[in-house]
């Protein structure tokens, strides 16, 4: 599996979890351990999930170009 299909697989996970539980909800209900990881790890990855969003986002907010005919088409009737 590369990279991609991880990180899609990952986001779907994340909104399954968000979906089912409460910010509170989680805190009760998951284990120390999870939430340390939690904790350690989160800053450093919403950081990198923050630039890649910004990153698209200025892609994104440019009005899309027209696709343009080219001007001397190659072949054709003849």
């Amino acid at each position: 599996m590369d990279a991609a299909d991880r990180f899609s697989q990952a986001i779907a996970e994340l909104d399954s979890v968000s979906d089912e539980l409460s910010p509170e909800e989680a805190r009760t209900q998951f284990d120390e351990t999870t939430l340390q990881v939690f904790w350690r790890d989160w800053t450093r990855i919403s950081q990198w999930a923050g630039a890649l969003w910004r990153s698209l986002s200025e892609d994104l907010a440019a009005p899309a170009t027209p696709v343009t005919e080219p001007e001397d088409e190659v072949g054709g009737p003849g």
